[in-house]
């Protein structure tokens, strides 16, 4: 059986055209370089609901969340369980020790009116939109937060 595409040639237009477009694009990441030029960021919307937290390793290997301002026990997460939450401490972590500051120092996690979810590291300034990671990753910091008051009936 032979190849119906066997004995013609790859069309020259399309290789010009993809030669232009990349040809474009790297001029303009060179002039947005050169001159500084960057997107701006949406704004966020303003915060709903916030709370201090702070994450302390327990000696069976769970991780128990702490409210700063009342010293409370917010939430322990047992050994292996999880994931989402550890992930991003792990990563926050590791901006942390080029600041000498560990996980005990308290992190702020906040609601916005749009209901999505902000953690943001005052140390580091780092702050991440929870929602970019997925619904149910967001959700893992969702009891992390008070509850929400019940509508008005």
């Amino acid at each position: 059986m032979s190849d119906a595409f066997s004995n013609r040639p790859f069309p020259k237009g399309v290789l010009i055209a993809m030669a232009a477009m990349l040809g474009f694009i790297i001029l303009m990441i060179g002039i947005a370089r050169l001159t500084g030029t960057k997107m701006e960021l949406a704004p966020l919307t303003p915060e709903a609901q916030v709370r201090e937290i702070k994450f302390l390793d327990l000696a069976d290997g769970g991780l128990a969340v702490y409210d700063v301002e009342t010293d409370v026990l917010v939430q322990t997460l047992p050994p292996g369980e999880g994931g989402f939450i550890r992930g991003v401490l792990r990563s926050m972590e590791r901006q942390r020790k080029g600041y000498q500051a560990d996980l005990s120092e308290p992190f702020h996690l906040a609601r916005r009116e749009s209901g999505d979810l902000t953690l943001k590291d005052p140390i580091t300034g780092i702050q991440l939109e929870l929602k970019a990671y997925g619904a149910t990753n967001q959700a893992a910091f969702e009891p992390l937060l008070p509850a929400l008051p019940a509508p008005p009936r």
